[in-house]
């Protein structure tokens, strides 16, 4: 049965940038928020009939000399990540054009330094850039990018307007999205027998409230002798802020910020399971969920789809997927994008501009997405392609349909890895005190939150 992605074209409103990545654990690099991905399904890189019969050179609307591409991929991803990558999303675009793609993967900080020393030393040898929302804005803002509008609009794919504030300026396109995601529950099926009364597993899917989602976690502490219940709490590369922000959206607060009552409630559920020894004591270790989960460490997470869907896509059968917890106003989730764009003055723009037709196809997109834990995607034509099968994927949809979704305004603030440690502080204070912080305390980091405010 095929399911429609009607919701995502009509989430203009939204505001738009990177709601957090994946992760593992801190002695490996810190993983992207898309990517997080199993080699589930195999998806045949469908061409259109124009590419097939003429040629790559065609299908990139003028003819291709190029026989060389070069990818800075922000965000250095796990090893199955790159095996996908390299053996399928590039090598097929690789075999269709005759050419040779080069990926570098290096960290997001990194990405930008590069092309900041490239564009100012005018020695420019990066083409495509792939990076996210939250790390977007000294790309476009600093004139880096090539304008792809005319690029895009010519695939004929149909993109989410969600991520426009973020990904154009001054009404021109300088990335367009490749993936996007909201935040989920994640639950071992062993979890279920230590659900509160009158709970079900169906209730869990449906959507359980955080005041149950505490109680739970607690009693799974209880009967196993251990916390198993796990925020992605490691300071390098934090993604914290992202579910602690999604908690305080359900209760009616914003984000970010620390002194709204919603904030408050919400950290009055982190208290109760911090109070109730709930929490995975390695939890400080991991900036994703992924592991942990696969290796049974952690039983419950409130976790972004791609590294959930990871972890559920390798076992169906070992783990449940439900929809976020609500609060006093609804279900909260922080949202955003994996974007590609060509660089300003890339070597090997024809090049470039056909890779953009090439990761524009439904069916490339498809296959991406699902391979990357059932990431979301901004082309409405893969709604066409959704099965069934695609349980994390509908998750999400689904949660979209119903949430309070805020993007990560990080274009806002002069530092956003500060903004993210400040609610690492928030978080540490929970797990010393056993309680929820103090109006003093919470004021404070608002104060120091304000001041990395961006007035001019």
């Amino acid at each position: 049965m095929k399911k429609r992605l009607a919701i995502l074209l009509t989430m203009g409103m939204v505001a738009s940038s990177l709601a957090g990545c994946g992760g593992s654990k801190d002695s490996a690099p810190s993983t992207t928020p898309a990517n997080e991905n199993v080699e589930e399904k195999e998806t045949e890189n469908a061409q259109a009939p124009e590419a097939e019969e003429d040629g790559g050179e065609e299908a990139a609307g003028s003819e291709i000399t190029s026989t060389e591409l070069t990818i800075l991929y922000s965000g250095t991803p796990e090893v199955h990540e790159k095996e996908y990558l390299m053996d399928e999303y590039f090598a097929d675009f690789e075999e269709e054009y005759g050419v040779t793609v080069n990926v570098d993967f290096v960290a997001q900080a990194d990405a930008i330094t590069k092309i900041k020393t490239e564009q100012e030393s005018g020695n420019i040898v990066t083409d495509v850039i792939y990076a996210d929302t939250a790390n977007m804005a000294p790309y476009v803002n600093g004139g880096w990018m090539q304008d792809i509008t005319a690029v895009v609009d010519g695939t004929g794919s149909t993109y989410t307007s969600m991520f426009d504030g973020t990904t154009n300026k001054d009404g021109k396109r300088y990335f367009v999205p490749n993936s996007f995601d909201v935040y989920v529950l994640i639950a071992n099926v062993k979890a279920l027998d230590y659900l509160p009364d009158g709970l079900t597993k169906e209730d869990v899917v449906s959507g359980i409230t955080w005041e149950q989602y505490a109680d739970w976690a607690v009693a799974i502490a209880e009967g196993e002798g251990t916390g198993k219940t796990m925020m992605p709490s490691n300071m390098t590369g934090s993604q914290l802020l992202y579910p602690m922000g999604g908690m305080s959206l359900a209760y009616g607060g914003s984000f970010p910020e620390f002194t709204s009552d919603g904030f408050k409630s919400a950290m009055e559920v982190v208290a109760k399971i911090a109070a109730g020894d709930g929490f995975y004591a390695e939890q400080d270790q991991y900036t994703a969920v992924t592991e942990p989960m696969n290796s049974g460490d952690v039983w419950l997470a409130f976790s972004h789809m791609a590294p959930a869907g990871t972890s559920y896509n390798a076992a169906p059968n070992n783990f449940v997927i439900g929809a976020a917890p609500s609060g006093s106003t609804g279900v909260g989730s922080t949202s955003g994008a994996w974007c590609y764009g060509i660089q300003n003055g890339a070597p090997h723009a024809d090049l470039a501009e056909a890779f953009i037709e090439y990761i524009a196809r439904p069916e490339v997109n498809y296959s991406f997405c699902s391979n990357y834990g059932g990431a979301l995607s901004p082309i409405a034509q893969v709604g066409d392609i959704l099965t069934d099968e695609d349980v994390v994927m509908q998750a999400g949809i689904n949660i979209l349909d119903t949430a309070i979704v805020s993007g990560v305004p990080s274009t806002e603030y002069s530092d956003w890895n500060a903004v993210k440690l400040l609610y690492g502080d928030i978080f540490n204070e929970i797990l010393s005190t056993k309680a929820a912080p103090s109006d003093d305390f919470l004021s404070g980091k608002q104060a120091e939150l304000e001041a990395l405010y961006i007035t001019e």
